[in-house]
């Protein structure tokens, strides 16, 4: 939002009256004191809160920039006691914690060197000077005193017990709480394991994860990894192993001069308001079945090469960063979420692909982000450091984020209409282009016209009823297209790509009970909601349209909720959409978050009923709007289940009024089906 720089962004309240623009200034003096190059610094106040700051200042070393914010937060608060601020004091532990983390003179000379020739440099971790020159399967690690070692400091890491917890804990793994001045291992039993060829000899899944990772961050293919036992699962405490000798590392500098771009694998980044998650799981799939070990970070974990490191929402900076450092990585595809870019921004300096799929409200009023134009720009920064920028040519904010992408940024366009003229006009100039005719997928590549496939053979698009998915599908396209994928491989990926409950969940997921169909998203948005409302019309007049029955197009019964943290604007919106595009409505609290609970549901509920048209009946959660939707329903219908949570829920609800139809969902979400 303000800077290209990393910076620390702090919210304060204080009664002085220039407290912001004070803080920042001091902050940023302090780190200067301490000798760091910093110079970029802001304070605005927080709109409706006007004894409130939101205060940014610039850092190179992030805990030294924590602590110099901690620092001046105390000389103002001083001041504001009517106290002197004791400045030389604060100066000189800054100071003495600058130099702690200080590189020595021979590593910031291969960082200078690396830098220069345009290869990222990471530190793994600050309390220690080991230094990561590249991303996945082509990364070095440098670090000054390990004398004759592999690439990755295998031998080292050994030794070096602290930067050895380092690696893990940036690869997600689970370590013992231990100070890295001081460490001291704790006490209890270690449960011991053998990996053999990259394979741990042991029945537990979650053990087998856990070491066969430890033993791929070390850049070990046999080793003995000692677990302790935890509350839950196990903490990774130590790693054994014999290292062959290398020479390896001696070669760094001659093989950074020699081949400076031989550090970078290729990574694709999405971001977008609705569909990111499909997308980037769509990419990833084709990827891997073209034969890369691929690292992917979405809603739905970190998965690399096939082994999970983490379950949840990973869309953000430090599930991005494990994906990069894995030696296993050789592609990286990340969905790349408005809270993450955010809280700590990118995860790397650019990209090969950055795809923007769309832009709408959502998410307004957090963060500082108050209007469309302002969420449009932080998600920007996505394609802002892609070499190839592949934008929606039908939307208005990814059109106009060409405007901030450099001179030498190659744009590929995708589009549902042919006639598009920000297309037409793109096509014109030898732009290269994704769009759809005929609901056929073409794509322009140089000034070739070629046909991908019919939107109808991509199983995501539910026989092309889901046009969002076309849109998707659409996307992914040019973004493999940019990164060199063939027609063969990138309709091979499409086609085999399925969106179900077990694959990609609270996703457009289909269940068919009989005559009724349910349709599971996690659609919380009115744009979400107007998208998944074609598909479900769509599911509802194909029903009705069999001449043998004679059976009129069933009717749509929408289950549906928004997270409290929207503005009342953004509720009452979707519930005004919902009430426009579905037949009845079942209005549920969720997540009432700042809110009074029922107060968003509310919100949601008089936007429908201003509106009209739609039946709209109220509940207190999800369970009991599922069943009565679900006992409401008629042969023909279809009931859309807008959840949060998981597939469970949705099962689990039917379940106490319907066992059996709770069954046939449960066996058409099990991976087996």
């Amino acid at each position: 939002m303000y800077s290209t720089s990393p910076c620390i962004v702090a919210l304060i309240e204080s009664s002085l009256a220039e407290a912001g623009p004070q803080l920042a200034y001091t902050a940023r003096f302090l780190q200067q004191a301490c000798g760091e190059p910093v110079q970029f610094m802001h304070a605005e106040t927080v709109a409706g809160a006007p004894a409130q700051w939101r205060v940014v200042v610039q850092y190179q070393v992030e805990h030294l920039g924590q602590a110099a914010l901690a620092a001046a937060v105390g000389l103002i608060a001083a001041t504001e006691r009517g106290e002197a601020p004791d400045v030389p004091s604060a100066v000189r532990a800054l100071r003495a914690l600058a130099e702690s983390m200080q590189l020595s003179p021979a590593a910031l000379a291969v960082v200078r060197e690396a830098e220069s020739l345009g290869m990222p440099v990471q530190r793994v971790s600050e309390h220690g000077g080991l230094l990561r020159l590249g991303w996945g399967a082509r990364q070095w690690r440098y670090l000054d005193v390990a004398g004759d070692d592999n690439r990755l400091l295998s031998a080292t890491l050994l030794r070096e017990r602290q930067l050895m917890r380092s690696v893990l804990i940036e690869a997600q793994l689970p370590v013992p709480k231990e100070d890295f001045r001081n460490p001291q291992r704790q006490p209890g039993e270690r449960l011991r394991v053998q990996v053999l060829d990259g394979v741990a000899q042991h029945d537990d899944a979650q053990v087998r994860n856990l070491c066969e990772r430890a033993a791929v961050a070390l850049g070990l293919a046999h080793a003995q990894v000692d677990l302790l036992p935890r509350r839950r699962g196990h903490a990774v405490d130590a790693v054994l192993a014999a290292v062959a000798p290398s020479g390896e590392q001696r070669m760094l500098v001659q093989q950074l001069r020699a081949a400076p771009q031989q550090g970078r694998i290729p990574v694709i980044g999405i971001t977008g308001t609705n569909g990111k998650t499909t997308t980037t799981l769509m990419i990833a799939h084709a990827v891997r079945l073209a034969g890369y070990r691929t690292g992917c970070a979405s809603t739905q974990g970190v998965v690399v090469d096939g082994v999970h490191f983490d379950e949840g929402d990973c869309t953000g900076y430090w599930s991005h960063r494990s994906v990069l450092a894995s030696p296993r990585t050789e592609f990286a595809v990340l969905e790349t979420a408005r809270g993450g870019l955010l809280k700590r921004g990118l995860a790397y300096d650019r990209c090969s692909v950055g795809v923007m799929l769309n832009v709408s409200d959502d998410h307004l009023g957090l963060d500082g982000v108050d209007t469309v134009e302002q969420l449009a720009r932080v998600k920007s920064l996505v394609v802002q450091a892609a070499a190839v920028a592949v934008l929606n040519a039908d939307d208005g904010h990814c059109v106009a984020a060409r405007a901030r992408l450099a001179a030498d940024t190659r744009v590929v366009y995708f589009s549902m209409k042919a006639d598009s003229p920000v297309l037409q006009t793109h096509l014109a100039q030898g732009g290269d282009a994704v769009w759809l005719d005929n609901d056929v997928i073409m794509l322009s590549q140089r000034q070739v016209r070629q046909r991908l496939m019919p939107a109808t053979h991509i199983p995501a698009t539910c026989g092309g009823l889901a046009r969002y998915n076309i849109a998707n599908s659409m996307a992914a396209t040019a973004a493999l297209m940019a990164c060199g994928f063939t027609v063969a491989q990138i309709s091979a990926g499409l086609s085999s790509f399925e969106s179900d409950a077990a694959t990609n969940p609270l996703r457009s997921n289909v269940f068919e009970l009989g005559a009724m169909h349910i349709v599971l998203d996690y659609a919380h948005n009115a744009a979400a909601y107007a998208a998944l409302a074609t598909l479900a019309r769509g599911l509802a007049q194909g029903q009705g349209q069999s001449k043998a029955t004679g059976q009129a197009p069933g009717r749509v019964l929408a289950v549906v909720t928004s997270p409290g943290d929207r503005r009342d604007e953004d509720l009452t919106r979707t519930g005004a959409t919902c009430a426009a595009h579905f037949d009845e409505l079942f209005v549920y609290e969720s997540q009432s978050r700042s809110r009074k609970h029922g107060e968003a549901a509310e919100l949601i509920g008089a936007g429908a009923r201003a509106v009209g048209g739609a039946v709209v009946r109220m509940y207190g959660g999800d369970a009991e709007a599922v069943q009565a939707a679900y006992l409401a329903c008629q042969p023909g219908d279809v009931l859309v289940f807008a959840c949060g949570t998981e597939v469970a829920t949705l099962i689990e609800a039917i379940r106490a009024v319907d066992a059996p139809a709770a069954e046939k969902l449960a066996r058409q979400a099990s991976p087996a089906a």
